[in-house]
């Protein structure tokens, strides 16, 4: 065993200095992001101009920094970063890459979940996120149910497959919410294809506190996220409940797809996109991974939201469309080359 521990230090000393280097050239890109997503727009601003024109009360253009681009940005980010995230926590949960909120049905059944609470209880914004991470842990949890009564394991492909279907099940369901209440159908539309547009810094400050949770949550649990990198065998030589940290996993996918979700509605395929590319370059050890997964997530619906708003302007792009452009087909390159 001390063998084993000694090796799997061994190999994240050996990835974790590069990941450095990855993860400030990350972090410089999502600077650049949101210097370019704050001087983008209906009036354009000149970066060297931007933060004189936020600093100055007086500048034709600082409510228009302060009020809608800067809480746009944050939101973006924030959506990007936990979709990113839930997506590498999935993969390494049930060891499959084509494992992603949108896919698996979590980002469904948490709109499901935000929804209910839009819907019915519209005084009580606030309960969105929780609402959403509930239907997102539900949905979690009925996949893993039908598969383990099926074939008395959590096959990681069976997985897939189940939460495609139940996918379908709940974007029924929301199609008839959408029905149901069609005076309400333009925002419906909006959160069916994933909108950021008029979000504020009420927005932002929602979808904070869910993330910072689940980012304490992976920092606790990152030694064992890297052993879930082991066979079962070997991760429970170690010490460790597979099945238990698995599932915690998956709720930790669960409440950042919420926060998102809350956010900006239906995102689909970050998550699967950003964790299996990141992997190419940093390798799967999560305390290499994650901090540029988060980055990378972040900078990626930070970017495609301000070209939603910009390139066809005054027309606005959903940006969730924009991202499935490039999630689907890798989507399917993925499975292509996974299954036989």
């Amino acid at each position: 065993m001390n063998t084993l521990v000694w090796q799997i230090r061994s190999r994240a000393a050996l990835v974790l200095e590069p990941a450095l280097a990855w993860t400030l050239v990350f972090a410089l890109g999502l600077a650049a992001a949101a210097l370019l997503a704050a001087s983008q727009g209906a009036v354009e601003l000149r970066i060297a101009d931007l933060f004189g024109a936020l600093g100055d009360a007086s500048h034709p253009l600082h409510r228009v920094l302060w009020d809608v681009r800067l809480p746009r940005a944050a939101c973006a980010a924030l959506v990007g970063m936990d979709l990113a995230l839930a997506g590498a926590l999935l993969q390494t949960s049930v060891r499959n890459p084509l494992a992603d909120p949108g896919v698996l049905g979590v980002t469904a059944g948490a709109g499901v979940g935000a929804l209910v609470v839009i819907l019915f209880f519209p005084g009580s914004s606030q309960l969105a996120p929780w609402a959403a991470f509930a239907g997102g842990l539900a949905t979690i949890g009925i996949i893993v149910a039908l598969v383990w009564l099926k074939a008395g394991q959590t096959g990681a492909l069976r997985i897939v497959l189940t939460g495609v279907s139940l996918q379908a099940i709940l974007f029924a369901v929301i199609a008839l919410l959408t029905f149901a209440f069609a005076d309400r159908a333009p925002a419906f539309a909006a959160f069916m294809v994933g909108s950021l547009n008029g979000t504020g810094w009420s927005d932002a400050g929602r979808t904070l506190w869910p993330s910072l949770i689940g980012l304490a949550g992976i920092g606790f649990g990152l030694r064992t996220l890297n052993v879930l990198l082991l066979d079962d065998g070997a991760a429970g030589g170690l010490g460790v409940s597979v099945l238990r940290a698995r599932f915690l996993a998956a709720c930790l996918a669960a409440l950042l797809t919420a926060a998102a979700v809350s956010a900006a509605g239906l995102v689909g395929f970050v998550g699967l996109v950003v964790p299996n590319g990141l992997r190419l370059l940093v390798g799967p050890e999560h305390a290499a991974l994650l901090p540029v997964t988060a980055l990378g997530g972040a900078a990626l619906v930070l970017l495609a939201d301000t070209a939603a708003r910009t390139l066809l302007a005054p027309l606005e792009l959903p940006v969730g469309a924009l991202l499935a452009l490039v999630g689907g087909p890798y989507f399917l390159f993925i499975l292509w080359k996974k299954l036989p």
